[in-house]
């Protein structure tokens, strides 16, 4: 078991028994009424502004993205998913979620080894993601900075 993928799948779980999939904002006849008039404008400090209701956390929603993209897969891809939404979701009793995914009652190591692969291919999914997302570029030898400064050289060479 990778601690940090299981710690990150414990608060997933409890952002879908929190808020599930939906999310919702005020509207702004409801902040006339709350407030009875127009909401105070340029008050300093910090405030809530996306409160409860807003949906989960940009955590929570990669790790959903990620089961999501597991249960697009094969039937593994389906049964780890399954197994995901058992374990961190509903808090189902482990003898139960063994009969759900189709494991003999007494595969204790069995069901340790699934979780574990749960877990890793939870952990390649999240690290694609993220590498995707922030499109990180290297440098590699005497590349020209730019196509700017090229032009601007050979034109000061006429």
């Amino acid at each position: 078991m990778i601690e940090n993928i299981e710690s990150l799948m414990k608060h997933w779980g409890e952002q879908q028994a929190r808020h599930g999939h939906e999310a919702s904002l005020g509207s702004q006849m409801g902040g006339i009424m709350d407030w009875k008039g127009s909401a105070p404008r340029g008050t300093p400090g910090t405030r809530p502004l996306l409160g409860g209701g807003a949906g989960m956390d940009y955590a929570a929603a990669e790790v959903d993205a990620a089961i999501a993209e597991l249960d697009r897969r094969d039937e593994r891809g389906q049964k780890l998913a399954s197994l995901a939404r058992l374990r961190y979701c509903h808090g189902v009793p482990v003898r139960q979620q063994m009969q759900e995914i189709g494991l003999a009652e007494g595969a204790d190591r069995t069901y340790r080894n699934w979780v574990q692969a749960l877990h890793q291919q939870v952990m390649v999914i999240l690290m694609a993601r993220m590498g995707a997302a922030h499109g990180y570029t290297v440098r590699r030898g005497n590349l020209p900075q730019t196509c700017v400064k090229v032009a601007s050289k050979s034109r000061r060479a006429e």
